[in-house]
């Protein structure tokens, strides 16, 4: 009896042990795997990648009286080869690529560009460039004085400019590679715009530069003055009926065949709203009454219109017409 119990549970014991070596295995694999994926992360780090990165260029020591008149570039494509760990971090801050001017002359210089000088971070190193050379047109730098040119907007209609237009000041120095210089004759301004002004007035604009290279010097700014005056303008007017008043039942006759012609000089405001219908031609009898008839007389045509304190009758056709009586 005390045999078969502690044989039956001593077989239950001996199968739990068989399974603590196994539980103890696992570990160990587990941790093996996580220090073999260690060592892979860390090796793959140290494992030499490339990237391509921009850098800036510094152009330094520019002699002085010259300039550069094209436009090189501002940035240097490299690429560069290094540990992952370390190419992760590289920025385009850590590297500057400087070219000396200091032996520039005018005319075309052509600058060579190397992997070797550049000058990298530890463990990483250049194996391209792009561009690999850089070509600079260097001119003169000059200075001259020119006129001032202001750039005028049309007025409104019915408005236009009277006189010159002042500028102040009337001149200013520019200064810029010299032969761009040799093709400018005046300076510009900011457009002036007269919409809406009907009078004098003064105001102050920008300089503008025909050129990115030439700059102005002292103010950049200058005040321009434009003097607007309303238009004065002329209108005619054909065919319009005479009237004959104060004739009563006095008997006439005139000749049928006369053309009238009627020409007006005014402000624009004014004359642009002139009608046929606001003028008047008239003939007055009221002077012939008790003349007798068989008799031909010569009277005045009178024309009444608005505004003619500032409208002026500059053509008037016929001023007198024959009037016979019967």
């Amino acid at each position: 009896m005390t045999d078969w119990t502690r044989g039956a549970f001593g077989s239950r014991g001996d199968s739990g042990r068989e399974k603590e070596p196994f539980i103890k295995d696992a570990g160990k694999k587990v941790l093996a795997l996580l220090i073999a994926l260690t060592l892979w992360f860390v090796a793959n780090l140290q494992h030499d990648a490339e990237k391509y990165i921009p850098i800036d260029i510094n152009y330094a020591n520019l002699p002085k009286g010259l300039i550069i008149v094209n436009n090189p570039p501002e940035k240097l494509n490299i690429r560069v080869r290094g540990p992952r760990s370390q190419l992760s971090s590289l920025s385009p801050n850590d590297m500057v690529f400087t070219v000396d001017l200091s032996n520039l002359t005018m005319g075309t210089s052509m600058f060579e560009i190397r992997t070797d000088q550049i000058v990298p971070p530890r463990d990483v190193q250049v194996t391209a460039i792009s561009p690999s050379e850089i070509n600079l047109d260097v001119d003169r730098l000059a200075q001259k004085r020119v006129s001032v040119e202001p750039v005028i907007e049309p007025p409104d209609t019915g408005f236009e400019i009277a006189g010159s237009t002042q500028v102040t000041p009337e001149s200013v120095v520019i200064r810029g590679p010299e032969k761009l210089l040799k093709r400018i004759k005046s300076i510009g301004t900011d457009p002036v715009s007269l919409k809406d002004e009907k009078s004098k007035f003064t105001i102050e604009v920008p300089l503008r530069s025909p050129y990115s290279l030439v700059e102005i010097t002292g103010g950049n700014t200058v005040k321009v003055t434009v003097d607007i005056s309303e238009k004065i303008m002329e209108k005619e007017f054909n065919n319009l009926d005479i009237n004959f008043v104060n004739f009563d039942d006095l008997e006439y006759e005139t000749d049928e065949s006369i053309v009238t012609e009627l020409a007006f000089e005014g402000p624009f405001s004014i004359i642009n709203n002139l009608n046929s219908k606001d003028i008047e031609l008239y003939v007055d009898g009221s002077g012939i009454k008790d003349s007798g008839s068989g008799k031909t007389h010569k009277l005045t045509v009178s024309v009444d219109y608005p505004h003619k304190d500032v409208l002026k009758l500059t053509k008037q056709s016929p001023k007198t017409i024959a009037v016979k009586t019967n």
